[in-house]
């Protein structure tokens, strides 16, 4: 056990400034997310911790509106130059904290969390922001990846357990957990599914 924990801290040092595999639409998941959140023009949906926002980008072409948002400056500064660079009009960047996603009320018909609920470090606080900026009926698809059997929840993963019953005790009902979510790199995904109350 010592070894493999050595093994993966020497394998990471440096890696600080690594962004992780970002989206890449390789092995159909625009396609999984347009058929679970029912994408398509007329909706809203908004890009939680959109970090250089493929994501978005890729959102924008699917549905009318997006709201794009990230917690890091840097990154949030990166997010709007690639949305000014890609000529989109109908992307809003906002900025995000810990406990507050930054969205307004009722304004969003979808909302997707790729790959981010494993760094929250107020999943209530954020939950609740969530359940707000969702209308009645809209739905929350968390997609992450379970950490690795030694080390618990943070930022190499979260188990579909804790999201369910985080996201759950925040007044969200859970549609599905879809475990064989198709994603980019070693990491195999799962997307809990979950729905506002009308």
């Amino acid at each position: 056990m010592r070894l493999l924990v050595l093994v993966l801290a020497t394998a990471c040092a440096g890696c600080e400034s690594w962004t992780g595999f970002g989206f890449r639409d390789q092995g159909g998941e625009m396609g999984r997310l347009r058929e679970v959140l029912a994408l398509e023009r007329g909706k809203v949906v908004a890009d939680i911790g959109a970090g250089k926002g493929e994501l978005t980008l890729a959102l924008a072409k699917t549905v009318d509106h997006v709201f794009s948002t990230e917690i890091d400056p840097e990154r949030l500064r990166r997010l709007r130059e690639a949305v000014v660079a890609a000529k989109l009009d109908n992307v809003t960047v906002l900025e995000a904290y810990a406990s507050d996603t930054g969205l307004p009320a009722n304004c969003c018909d979808a909302i997707v969390l790729r790959r981010v609920y494993h760094h929250l470090t107020d999943p209530s606080g954020l939950n609740a922001g969530l359940l707000r900026a969702l209308r009645p009926g809209g739905v929350l698809a968390v997609v992450d990846f379970p950490p690795p059997f030694f080390l618990g929840r943070g930022r190499f993963g979260v188990p579909a357990e804790s999201v369910t019953t985080e996201v759950k005790a925040g007044g969200f009902e859970l549609v599905r957990l879809i475990d064989d979510w198709p994603g980019r790199g070693p990491l195999a995904s799962y997307c809990a599914l979950f729905r506002k109350a009308m």
